[in-house]
This record gives C-alpha cells, sequence and structure tokens, in this order.
C-alpha cells in the first residue's frame, strides 16, 4: 500500500477521549450481560467465562490507563522512580499508589445504579499502604488470580469482581485531570447550582468550562459537577457546602 493509501494510526489517549472509548464498550459489555443475570444479592458470586473476559479486559484497560496517567504533564518530575519503571515496562499496580493518591481515590465514592436499590461504592478503599508495601483491592487481586492461575480461579470472575473492577476504571476516567477536562468538553461532565435554605433546596444543571474544571482539580482536588453513565454515577458535590448563584 502507497503512503498515501495507508490508514491514518489512531494513538488512544484520555485527551482524544481514545481511553473513555474503551471503557464505554466495557460498561456496554457488563450492561448487556447484566439483562440475563441481573445484580441481585444472590446473584453476586456467580461466575462465569463472559464475566472472566471482562475482568481481564477491565483489568488490563486499568493497567492501561495508570501508565498513561504516569505520563501525564508534571507527574514524571513528581514521581520519578514511577517513571523510571514506567519506561522500563516494569511498573505495578504498587507502583501506581502514588497516582491513587494524588486523586484522593481511596476516598472518592461511586453509585452503582442496579434495581431494586442503588448501591454505594468505593472501588480504591482498600488500595493502601502497609509497611513498605502496598496493598491492593479484593477486585484487583481477583484479576490477576484469573490472570495467572485461571485454572485454580475461575471462581472469583464473579459478577461482583466485574461490578468492582469497571466501578474502579470509571472513577479513574472521571478523575484523571485530562480525562475530566475531555469529558466536560463531551457534555459528560455536567455542573449543578444549589441554593436553598435548610428545608429546601432548588438545582439545577449549568454548563462548565473545562478551563475551570482542570484549574479546580490542579488547585485543591475540588470537583467541579458529576457525571453519570448508564451503569454509574460519581457526585463531585457530594459533601460540599450549598454553593449560591
Amino acid at each position: 500500500m502507497s503512503e498515501k493509501g495507508k490508514l491514518e494510526r489512531f494513538r488512544p489517549t484520555f485527551e482524544n477521549g481514545g481511553f473513555w472509548e474503551y471503557y464505554k464498550d466495557l460498561e456496554r459489555q457488563f450492561e448487556n450481560y447484566l439483562e440475563y443475570v441481573p445484580y441481585l444479592k444472590g446473584n453476586r458470586s456467580s461466575y462465569s467465562y463472559r464475566l472472566a473476559s471482562l475482568i481481564l479486559s477491565t483489568g488490563a484497560h486499568i493497567d492501561s490507563a495508570f501508565k498513561e496517567m504516569a505520563q501525564y504533564s508534571n507527574f514524571p518530575n513528581a514521581y520519578p522512580e514511577l517513571a523510571k519503571r514506567v519506561k522500563k515496562g516494569k511498573a505495578t499496580i504498587e507502583d501506581y499508589f502514588s497516582l491513587a493518591e494524588h486523586y484522593g481515590l481511596s476516598e472518592r465514592k461511586v453509585i452503582f445504579k442496579c434495581v431494586p436499590e442503588r448501591i454505594t461504592l468505593t472501588p480504591f478503599k482498600d488500595y493502601t499502604k502497609k509497611g513498605k508495601g502496598v496493598v491492593t483491592p479484593d477486585w484487583w487481586r481477583a484479576y490477576n488470580k484469573v490472570k495467572h492461575e485461571f485454572r485454580d480461579n475461575f471462581q472469583k470472575a464473579t459478577l461482583q469482581n466485574a461490578r468492582d473492577a469497571l466501578a474502579g476504571a470509571f472513577l479513574i476516567h472521571v478523575c484523571h485531570i485530562p480525562s475530566a477536562v475531555r469529558l466536560c468538553e463531551y457534555g459528560v461532565l455536567q455542573g449543578q447550582l444549589r441554593k436553598g435554605e435548610s428545608g429546601s433546596r432548588v438545582t439545577r444543571t449549568f454548563e462548565l468550562l473545562p478551563v475551570l474544571v482542570k484549574e479546580s482539580l490542579e488547585k485543591d482536588g475540588t470537583y467541579l459537577g458529576f457525571v453519570e453513565t448508564p451503569l454509574f454515577l460519581f457526585n463531585g458535590w457530594e459533601g460540599m457546602n450549598v454553593l449560591n448563584e
């Protein structure tokens, strides 16, 4: 094929929305699965080949996302050892802890929109330091076991682990600055003005500017607005004081 006839190579990033498109595809797969096996208490421990495939894909996506995050803006200067390990292709989930800490992922909550009730999740709650090491979330350990020892750990490819891994991927996309900016440009990250007195509150949406989203996150990690998909909701206003127009 001639140079003119070659297709342009697309390299997915957070900035160009490629990573978000991949995440959406993973969420669609899980949403389709839930049509046949709804997320009910009795189904949480159910496991299948389809869920194993989804967990493996989601775990790999999270690993790629952290690698991409490590190369953002001043992160290589802020976390030089991580930058070196990423460059050598040796970075692991333990090395990415500094990025999760930077964005406060261990405290960020996500709402899973299942029937008959909404469930509040903290996907990275157990992603913590322990001595000189790092403790990883249950769903990440399940991903690793299914990936490396499938025969002995097939039963860990559960509905709950698939949900929690996907919630973790969603949270990364919501919180990483260039991703949040892109979601704002897409109109996925929406704003909200809230005002009122103790007994009443008036709410209306308004357009957020990407520059404000970026500045707020860079300044003190304050999240302006909320992000909602068919399965998840992240509300950045939660716990904040009422805003006045």
